[in-house]
């Protein structure tokens, strides 16, 4: 009898740790968000660089460190895990293969976690550059892209964040062609893309900002959040991006000579950043929209 009692006792046992298995397991399977599980599954074939900020600068795909640090660079609490801390600073990194090639970006996406402030009437303030992609041997401060915002447009206090993109393709005669996209309410019969850019309410607070270049259709589009903003979303007929090369990735700066770009002078405007920033992903194609919500929605649950 007390033989039974103790496999009765052990069964039980069993059972329990089962019960208790099962338990952790339901609580650790987290429900899919747009039919993904985290923001690394989205576009993920055509990811060729990714800056996560989880205690390292380091470019994660090909391990690159920074080149150069200049100013206040630390961690801080991200969007997703931690987060890039500039105070007037700045980093940029050596040429990284997969993105350093004219043909590397024809069409591209860039989605990143942006946490700013406007800087109107603030001593140093100005426009604000988060991350491009910059040709190391001209004397021209802009890069090949940019994601940035019109910073010293807006009190600190308001929660408008006037982002920015930027590009600058080689044309077939060589010469260049600059073209940018605000998020810009425009108004009035003559207003481009019929009016269709807005105001986005981003400031002072986490926001996804993402920008993509689709060379057949000529399209620049800029999504605050998820939701397409830019006031100047067509642009004519620019081709597929050809970049100047070398190149090399940067955070929180124009190109200048203090940051290893000998021939560039630092506009008084665009001083170095003081911003956080996150989770910075570079596509080699245009990801649809469903996509780029769900990289908003994945971020906003911190995955």
């Amino acid at each position: 009898m007390r033989k039974q009692m103790r496999f009765l006792k052990v069964g039980i046992l069993a059972l329990g740790v089962l019960a208790i298995g099962s338990c952790n397991n339901d609580d650790d399977s987290l429900p899919q968000i747009d039919g993904y599980n985290n923001s690394d599954e989205v576009g993920a074939t055509y990811l060729v660089a990714h800056w996560t900020f989880d205690d390292t600068n380091n470019e994660v795909i090909s391990s690159t460190a920074p080149n150069k640090t200049l100013g206040g660079v630390a961690f801080t609490t991200g969007q997703i895990g931690k987060a890039l801390q500039l105070s007037k600073g700045a980093i940029a990194f050596p040429p990284i293969d997969k993105i350093n090639t004219v043909d590397a970006l024809n069409n591209f996406t860039v989605s990143l976690w942006v946490n700013v402030q406007g800087t109107k009437g603030v001593a140093g303030g100005g426009f604000t550059s988060f991350f491009g992609i910059f040709p190391t041997s001209v004397s021209d401060v802009w890069g090949n892209l940019q994601a940035c915002a019109e910073t010293s447009r807006h009190l600190p206090a308001s929660d408008t964040l006037e982002l920015k993109n930027y590009l600058n393709t080689t044309l077939a005669d060589n010469s260049q062609s600059g073209q940018d996209n605000v998020a810009l309410k425009n108004t009035g019969t003559d207003a481009p893309n019929g009016g269709t850019g807005k105001y986005f309410m981003g400031g002072n607070k986490w926001a996804h900002y993402v920008m993509t270049w689709d060379g057949a259709t000529h399209q620049f589009a800029l999504y605050g959040n998820g939701e397409s903003v830019g006031g100047y979303t067509d642009r004519g007929t620019t081709p597929v991006l050809k970049m100047r090369v070398p190149a090399q990735a940067m955070f929180g700066s124009m190109a200048s000579a203090d940051m290893g770009f000998a021939n560039a002078t630092r506009p008084d405007w665009a001083p170095l950043a003081t911003a956080s920033i996150d989770d910075v992903r570079v596509f080699n194609t245009v990801l649809a929209q469903k996509d780029i919500v769900a990289l908003f929605n994945l971020g906003t649950a911190g995955r």
